[in-house]
This record gives C-alpha cells, structure tokens and sequence, in this order.
C-alpha cells in the first residue's frame, strides 16, 4: 500500500499466495462496495470482471498501459472484452503525461521560428514568443517541478456505436475530436504558447504513436 486512507479498504496483492488482482476483485464484489479502485487492467480476465462490475452498478476506476484515450478502448477489445461491453461500461478515459515546467526566475524569451510556428499550427506571419531554460539557483537546469496534461474522452452514444462495431482506432480518435476531446498534443502546446513549458517538452508529452 502507498498509502493508507481512513474509510477506505484496500487489498495487497500477492501472486505467491493466489491472490491476483482477478482474485482479488471477485472478494470485493461480495462485499458490494459503490466504489472499486482496480491499481491496472494487466490481464483478460480482470478485465473482463471489472466490466462486468462496472455495468452491474459499481464505479470502476483502473489504468491502463496506452498511449492515448481511444487506445485505451481497442486494448479493451484486444483483451478479449465484448464490444457491447465495452461500451456499456466505458464511460469516459482520461489520459495523462508529464511535462517539464520552466522556472519562472530564469526562464529566456525568444522568437520562434518558421518550423517552430507550424508545430504549433500557427501562422508564419505572426509574432510567437517561446521560452527556452537557463538553470539558476532556483531551479534544476531550468526546471521547476512538472505539469500534467490530460486528454479526456466521454463516451458518448456516438463513439458506442463505433464501439460496437469495433471501428478501428482511427475513427475513435475522429469522432472523439468532433466531440470536443483536447488531445494531449493540443494541450501540451498550450503550455509552451503561455511559457509554462518548452515546445519540445511539449512535444515530447503529446506525441503519441497512434
């Protein structure tokens, strides 16, 4: 355990003893708990309890190894999880990544470039200040601390219906943009634009392999 909340029941999970995460979750279901905290989907068959949990009444809150939020509906299916219960349990994916964030002390202003610009989606006509870091006695090389961004995906009844037909990840990603999803890119670029952060920090955290 990480950490110990008043209120709240947690299990330690132990192979060597037989008590998996499947194990695990099957003991908390007779216990009939409004809320389950499942550390990571690893497996088909926690996957396949935690959906059957979730569309039988209980909030499931898990992780998964993805690289973004419509990636984490094809893992689901690549699982052996029944497209209908898929999209009867999901409903909604957050993705999140860390970025770097520029001291404030002794952060450098400096005009972006045409490449920079296009990165960013930006006209090369305009004026786009960027910052790049400088390291003083504040700081890390430059660095104070991280920020998150997050991509977030509600699953509507449009993207459950592509679920069910099993679109490919592609048309998950399209239909949760039309939607009004931030990607991780998106986000992440406005934080070098507004100086938080550097754009290839940015870059780094919103470029995904999909």
């Amino acid at each position: 355990m990480e950490y110990k909340l008043a209120g709240i029941n947690q299990v330690q999970i132990n192979p060597r003893a037989g008590l998996s995460f499947a194990n695990g979750l099957r003991s908390i279901l007779r216990q009939d708990p409004d809320i389950i905290m499942v550390g990571e989907i690893r497996d088909s068959e926690t996957a396949q309890i935690s959906v059957r949990a979730a569309i039988t009444g209980h909030l499931v809150l898990s992780t998964l190894h993805t690289n973004d939020s419509p990636s984490s509906i094809v893992r689901l299916l690549d699982m052996g999880v029944e497209p209908y219960l898929v999209s009867s349990a999901v409903i909604g994916v957050v993705s999140q990544r860390l970025v770097k964030e520029l001291c404030p002390f002794c952060k450098v202003p400096y005009e972006a470039n045409i490449s920079e610009k296009y990165l960013l989606g930006v006209n090369g006509n305009y004026s786009i200040t960027l910052y790049k870091p400088k390291g003083c006695n504040k700081c890390n090389n430059g660095f104070i601390g991280r920020r998150a961004v997050h991509e977030i995906m509600v699953i509507n009844e449009e993207m459950r219906k592509l679920i069910n037909k099993e679109a490919n990840i592609d048309e998950l990603r399209i239909c949760a943009k039309k939607s009004g999803m931030t990607t991780l890119l998106n986000n992440s670029l406005e934080l070098a634009l507004e100086g938080i952060s550097t754009l290839e920090e940015s870059l780094k955290a919103g470029f995904t392999l999909g």
